[in-house]
């Protein structure tokens, strides 16, 4: 006897593992968009430590405020130096940065808790900024 088509278990067993393999494609999915943002705060943090902190830094010195980018008006400029990522839970203050490095300069919530902290420029170096995973409790760089 010939056989001219699958039988309805066949299809049924077919149907199953497609199933399954769909569902470990999307929860693979899931994790790659929260790891995407991940990478985007890290190149962020980058962004901010060779240009951005620096060149407010040299603006602070020309104003004659020793290096500190930790004032108000400082905030306007941001915008001439770098795009923001959008979305965030804390808007973005320099003058939360301070001398110890634990200032909250920015605050995300992606699936986690991300904070740039923000430790301020003085006379002879520009801030730093580092990307701190609140929910982890750990520092990402």
């Amino acid at each position: 006897m010939k056989r001219a088509a699958f039988n309805i278990i066949e299809l049924i067993f077919v149907i199953i593992i497609l199933g399954i393999l769909s569902s470990v494609v999307i929860i693979k999915m899931g994790n790659m968009t929260k790891h995407a943002k991940e990478v985007q705060l890290k190149a962020f943090v980058g962004t901010l430590n060779r240009s951005v902190g620096p060149a407010i830094w040299f603006k602070s010195t020309e104003d004659g405020r020793e290096g500190s980018v930790a004032f108000a008006d400082y905030d306007a400029d941001l915008g001439k130096y770098i795009e923001m990522i959008p979305n965030y839970t804390l808007a973005p203050a320099l003058i939360n940065c301070n001398a110890s490095g634990d200032g909250i300069f920015v605050s995300y919530t992606f699936g986690k808790i991300y904070e740039v902290h923000c430790r301020d420029g003085n006379a002879t170096t520009s801030p730093d900024f580092r990307l701190y995973n609140q929910t982890d409790n750990i520092f990402m760089d």
